[in-house]
């Protein structure tokens, strides 16, 4: 009884086993649970009931006799035949009017019917007070298993109701993604306590009037909602003076300056950068954040300190302004101290920085920030909020004597087994393109997913699918067409949300929206094409 009311099963589960119990315990004709407190299935009915005629003709006499708070008693079949409902039921059925009947009311902790446990035997007086007893022991034990599901069921809904206020004041506080060529930007921020989503860690980017970015990470001393509006005041100020034309040599001087003012008990570290896309030049400034990581291309990752004193504190403002240079698919990562700082070590906290950052050299920039986080607290408590932000050179490679190959197409079944050959004359057809072999892997895992969402979507009829591959500029276009029913992408995930693990479809198009710069459904006639670009890939013209 345990496993079956108290374990993990679904409440129809548990109501459909309870009905089988009381049955065999009574040897009656009809076992049912009968719904009075409005859950989605309102009744499961062992055999010799129809479901409807119980539910309809049963439900409202059960409602007048047992549907209030109240410990309730027993039904018995005198008590029923007065109704005239309960006669329409017995005469729809075929029961006699002197079948013999047990119903149990099933309560909540507070008293309230959820529903009625109910027996019948066509024979008058079959049940006796072990009858009784036995029904009460198991009414009583699925009410509290109804009671746990509902408490279950409520807090599912408060955690999305919660993850929906968490979204929207990110939403709130969070700038538009810039549209720049040659750049790849990610982020992704946790608050210490998700229970209450707010903190003093931020992020801004904005594109200059030159063209170049400019990026800002800040951390203010403090907790909760005020600390989110100081930092949406730092962040603001920052690209305001940006924006205005002040050096960054002078910029977290000049910010101290202006929120002490209003402000005097603020105290924020900040680093901020300017990014040139057309050269790969970066120049840093600080105001006491940690250094920022140089992730190379090759895996390899250097710390880079850009030293000066917080906001709101004496003599504020940057010490030196550091340069350098991103090279192709070279990774800048600008951080708060949460990553380095949940162990208590923070040296040990920056080996650990560093470890990860050579493992996922090669990730995407959204997903670059995500493992960073992620990574530098598994084990720790999260004591602070963590943010992390990456910035990507993304540029064509330089022009070789190779020519441009005629578009590649691959016509194949609905078969598992099909899409192996489709990956390696992909693989052969990018080779001879001379992709570099990271961009083919990435290129190639695109195909193989939208290839299997297709076979498991398609028709089933032979040669009805085709995956095909151009190139596009300096992009690779992968696109597969099938003939199944077609499908809508969802809207975008927040940058903290991930598929499931168990869920029968969304991830592979998760991946594909990973790796890809562009992803485009449409429906042509009778036919579903999914579309991905991948930039950046080929030289330029």
């Amino acid at each position: 009884m345990a496993v079956a009311l108290h374990g993990s099963s679904p409440v129809e589960e548990k109501v459909a086993w309870t009905t089988d119990a009381l049955r065999a315990v009574t040897e009656g004709a009809v076992a049912a649970y009968v719904d009075l407190g409005g859950q989605d299935d309102s009744l499961t009915a062992g055999s010799g009931a129809v479901s409807y005629e119980l539910d309809t003709y049963g439900r409202p006499v059960f409602a007048r006799f047992i549907g209030g708070p109240g410990p309730g008693d027993q039904l018995r079949a005198d008590a029923l035949r007065k109704d005239r409902r309960w006669r329409m039921f017995l005469d729809r059925t075929g029961l006699p009017l002197s079948c013999d009947v047990l119903g149990v009311p099933v309560r909540s902790a507070d008293g309230h019917a959820h529903g009625v446990l109910l027996a019948i035997h066509p024979d008058g007086e079959h049940f006796d007070i072990d009858d009784g007893a036995a029904a009460e022991v198991l009414a009583t034990h699925l009410g509290v298993a109804i009671d746990n599901a509902l408490r279950i069921t409520a807090l599912n809904e408060q955690q999305e109701v919660q993850k929906e206020i968490v979204h929207k004041l990110q939403e709130a506080v969070r700038p538009p993604m810039p549209s720049v060529d040659g750049i790849e930007l990610g982020v992704h921020h946790l608050w210490s306590d998700p229970s209450a989503p707010s903190g003093g860690d931020l992020y801004d980017w904005v594109v200059l009037p030159d063209g170049d970015v400019f990026l800002a990470v800040v951390d203010i001393m403090g907790k909760g909602v005020a600390a989110t509006k100081d930092a949406v005041a730092v962040t603001h100020t920052l690209r305001l003076l940006a924006l205005d034309g002040c050096g960054i040599d002078r910029l977290v001087a000049r910010a101290d300056d202006l929120l002490s003012r209003h402000n005097p008990d603020l105290v924020a570290t900040v680093i901020v950068a300017r990014y040139r896309p057309s050269d790969g030049r970066v120049w840093l400034a600080g105001g006491g954040q940690p250094p920022a990581l140089l992730v190379r291309a090759d895996g390899d990752v250097q710390l880079v300190s850009a030293p000066g004193i917080a906001v709101g504190w004496p003599g504020a403002g940057s010490t030196e302004v550091v340069e350098l240079t991103l090279e192709r698919h070279d990774t800048l990562v600008l951080y708060t101290d949460g990553l380095i700082e949940s162990t208590k070590d923070v040296l040990a906290g920056l080996e650990n920085l560093q470890r990860a950052a050579r493992q996922i050299a090669r990730y995407p920039s959204a997903h670059v920030a995500r493992a960073l986080v992620e990574r530098s607290l598994s084990g720790a408590k999260r004591r602070d909020d963590s943010l992390a932000l990456a910035l990507r050179r993304r540029t064509p490679p330089p022009p070789d004597a190779g020519g441009r190959l005629a578009p590649f197409e691959y016509r194949f079944s609905p078969l598992t087994a099909t899409i192996p050959l489709g990956r390696h004359l992909l693989s052969d057809w990018l080779e001879q393109l001379s992709v570099e072999v990271a961009e083919r892997h990435d290129l190639l895992l695109v195909a193989t997913e939208l290839a299997s969402n297709a076979v498991r979507f398609a028709s089933g009829a032979p040669t009805a699918l085709a995956l095909r591959a151009w190139a596009e500029g300096d992009a690779i276009v992968v696109e597969v067409e099938d003939d199944g029913d077609g499908f809508e992408l969802d809207a975008r995930y927040y940058d903290d949300d991930v598929p499931d693990t168990e869920l029968e479809r969304g991830r592979g198009l998760y991946v594909v929206e990973a790796l890809s710069d562009e992803m485009t459904v449409r429906r042509e006639e009778d036919r579903t094409v999914v579309r991905a670009v991948r930039r950046a890939v080929l030289p330029a013209g």
